[in-house]
């Protein structure tokens, strides 16, 4: 068990990030690391965010992300540097969530394209990445995690699930955030250094769809079979080659 009062300390001793801001509640944590950094020029510090309820939580594409009060895991990593591929962030994000949440579920997750975390078929975790907040080079890294709510709203019900839930026991939230945010660490450091092999590995198995014959909304729709994938491009029937950045959604179509 990680008590709350260690976190800090934690982060400190194992992250690149040496600040932790937690609010009871909050509209949310990618607001809330916009709103506290510095007026001065520079980067902000590198820091975390995290709450026990987001009263307007959001997901990708303005959508609403729920979580239920000191039950979920919400949580937005600033941080500020200069990345090789910043294509490559959203992809190698959610393989940072899903090697932090599989120790506590207990086997193998699923990455949905673009970044989402799925147990047992049910979406588990996501993630929203903004960029150039406070400087060019400073990005937040927006993380949500089902811990240990047992319901959902009716519309997510069939569609969603937890790691309490799915385990049937209660995760320790403090823990996998401090074990969230080493794995993100270890992630940007990989970014940093362009050593990115062993991400995209676990980017192509956990997503599941090399091989596959896949439907793909770039500039055009495309049907294909999906023969490689890197943080870079896509290439569908050997000879296809798209660049990630123009590529909106991947799924499979058998």
């Amino acid at each position: 068990m990680v008590d709350a009062a260690q976190i800090e300390t934690l982060l400190r001793e194992r992250t690149r990030f040496a600040q932790c801001h937690f609010e009871a509640s909050c509209p949310s944590t990618q607001d809330l690391a916009s709103a506290k950094h510095p007026d001065s020029a520079g980067a902000p510090p590198d820091a975390v965010f995290w709450t026990d309820h987001q009263t307007r939580g959001r997901g990708r594409q303005h959508r609403e992300w729920h979580d239920e009060p000191g039950a979920d895991l919400a949580v937005t990593f600033r941080f500020s540097a200069a990345l090789p591929s910043p294509l490559g962030l959203p992809a190698a994000t959610p393989v940072a969530v899903t090697e932090a949440c599989e120790g506590f579920a207990g086997r193998p997750l699923r990455i949905k394209w673009p970044n989402d975390v799925f147990l047992d078929g049910r979406k588990l975790a996501g993630v929203l990445i903004d960029a150039g907040v406070g400087s060019p080079t400073t990005y937040l890294i927006g993380v949500g995690i089902n811990c240990n709510r047992v319901r959902f709203p009716p519309d997510l019900e069939p569609i969603a699930t937890s790691l309490c839930l799915s385990t049937g026991r209660v995760i320790d939230r403090h823990a996998l955030l401090v074990e969230l945010a080493v794995q993100i660490d270890r992630m940007l450091t990989d970014l940093q250094q362009a050593n990115t092999a062993h991400l995209e590995r676990v980017f192509r198995h956990r997503l599941g769809l090399v091989g596959r014959e896949v439907e793909v909304v770039a500039n055009t729709t495309l049907r294909g079979t999906l023969t490689d994938l890197d943080f870079a491009h896509l290439v569908l029937d050997r000879d296809v080659v798209l660049p990630l950045g123009v590529v909106r959604s991947v799924r499979a179509v058998n």
